[in-house]
């Protein structure tokens, strides 16, 4: 499990109190990028020098200085008793000092007699990264409101977009798959749209948010995407360094689960768990399925029916492309195949009917499937484009041929707008991710072209020219891949 990174942000309402900020986070950004979030990141190390006024605890007050400085330093705003008496051009010569580093954060504070008030702000509990992720942060939430003369913009470039926007507005837009938002966003954001109060009650909004963080301890278990797809990331024997296998629940009222692959007894219990939740709110479960026959996305889901049949008992299907079933029959006992061509009609929790496309995408394995929900644009590619790093593509199994012409499929789908893999977060902008797999592959194909030229004949050989300084464990993967792409010259003639 990778280490806690301790972080801060701000829940930062308008001044009338019926408008939240949120901003996108610059797609370049490794953790979430393109995502819309709050302003804030992780505290250094001079945060705790700062002294903060007012009754807040001690534990928290660096945290308080560190949400309250990335705020400064990414939108311009600054909280702080004192700040009226500064003039707009004042401001941005401070903020230009801070990126500069001609003064530190606490040298501006002292220099211009400004102080930060932990009265002036409401704690609201701290969340989790899920231990999927390779970069995790244990971030505290603070809520307050903008000062009256201060006006929030790009100041930096990593929060693009900014505004402020009326919480329902806000959670349309998530719910219409324009947007993608990490799991304490979309909590804030339901939280402050069912407020009755206008404008908003600071106060009460901090103890909502607190009690739900703390109801949960700050973990993050399972992650609603947008209106139609949870992700329950789960722990397998995976690839390192990820360490958990992405199932997703799609559907509301009628739903499908994608790669129960967990076979750790807790892991499906926690799945079941959720699963029977929605059983529970209408839900109604009409298929199990399996992307690929890869041993880190199947396992539990015979568990999964098993139970649906014991506990509920409703008999239901698993199913898998006929290329995967033959591969697995010996492990799962399958009760139908889905060839790539289909559309599974699901229903949302409002009873609204959507239809998620499967589609054949071989190439990382020959009967490996991707969903599509086209009303969405939103693509669950499994293994075929995951968050951070590139894909084995591992003969006789992978075939790198097929699968380059898979990523060109998927890259044209209609109304294409975001996609989540099996491994790690969502990727706001689809198309784009598509085109750095196919660049990245496109690069790795004319080194390969080139030291064949140079006399190398063989694909240990290759992979130990390309991939210096590579571990040692993971160098058996990379000589499979250098072997799909010879494979793949030899098939266009090019050597």
């Amino acid at each position: 499990m990778s280490k806690l990174i301790p972080a801060a942000a701000l829940i930062l309402l308008d001044h009338e109190q019926s408008s939240v900020l949120w901003a996108k986070r610059h797609e370049d950004i490794k953790f979430l990028g393109g995502f819309h979030a709050f302003p804030g990141g992780k505290i250094e190390s001079e945060d705790a020098d700062i002294q903060v006024a007012g009754q807040m605890g001690a534990d928290l007050s660096t945290f308080l200085v560190g949400a309250v400085r990335e705020t400064f330093e990414e939108i311009g705003i600054l909280i702080v008793r004192g700040g009226e008496k500064l003039t707009k051009g004042q401001l941005r010569s401070l903020h230009d000092d801070l990126i500069s580093k001609r003064s530190s954060f606490k040298e501006i504070l002292d220099n211009w007699s400004l102080e930060i008030n932990s009265d002036d702000f409401v704690y609201c509990g701290y969340w989790r990264t899920p231990n999927f992720s390779p970069v995790r942060f244990e971030t505290h939430f603070f809520i307050t409101k903008c000062p009256r003369k201060q006006k929030p913009y790009s100041a930096v470039g990593e929060l693009i977009d900014v505004e402020f926007i009326r919480p329902k507005e806000a959670l349309s837009k998530w719910n219409d798959a324009e947007v993608l938002v990490s799991p304490p966003v979309l909590l804030t954001l339901q939280t402050l749209s069912t407020e009755s109060a206008k404008p908003l009650q600071i106060d009460s909004l901090g103890r909502v948010l607190i009690e739900e963080a703390q109801s949960k301890n700050g973990e993050i278990h399972f992650i609603q995407i947008n209106s139609h797809v949870v992700v329950a990331p789960l722990r397998t024997k995976t690839l390192s360094p990820a360490t958990h296998t992405n199932c997703f629940i799609v559907g509301g009222l009628e739903f499908i689960v994608i790669d129960a692959a967990s076979r750790e007894v807790a892991e499906q219990e926690r799945l079941i768990s959720f699963i029977d939740g929605m059983i529970a709110f209408g839900g109604r479960c009409k298929a199990i399925l399996i992307s690929h026959l890869h041993p880190d996305h199947h396992g539990g889901e015979t568990v999964v029916k098993d139970h649906f049949k014991q506990r509920h008992g409703i008999d239901v299907p698993i199913l898998a492309h006929p290329r995967t079933a033959q591969a697995l029959e010996s492990e799962v006992l399958f009760d139908g195949h889905l060839s790539g061509d289909e559309k599974l009609i699901l229903k949302d929790w409002l009873g609204e009917e959507f239809s998620l496309e499967v589609i054949h995408s071989p190439g990382h394995a020959k009967g490996h499937l991707c969903f599509y929900d086209r009303g969405n644009g939103f693509l669950i590619s499994c293994d075929n484009v995951i968050n951070n790093g590139s894909v084995v593509i591992a003969p006789p199994e992978g075939n790198m041929g097929e699968y380059i012409r898979s990523l060109n499929h998927l890259r044209e789908l209609p109304d294409l707008k975001s996609l989540c893999g099996s491994h790690g977060t969502g990727v706001f902008d689809a198309r784009r991710k598509i085109d750095d797999y196919l660049f990245h592959r496109s690069k790795r194909e004319r080194e390969v072209q080139e030291l064949w030229g140079e006399g190398l004949r063989t694909a240990e050989d290759i992979a130990s020219k390309i991939y210096v300084g590579l571990e040692d464990r993971l160098m058996p993967l990379a000589i499979k891949t250098v072997g799909a792409h010879l494979e793949y010259l030899v098939e266009k003639g090019s050597i």
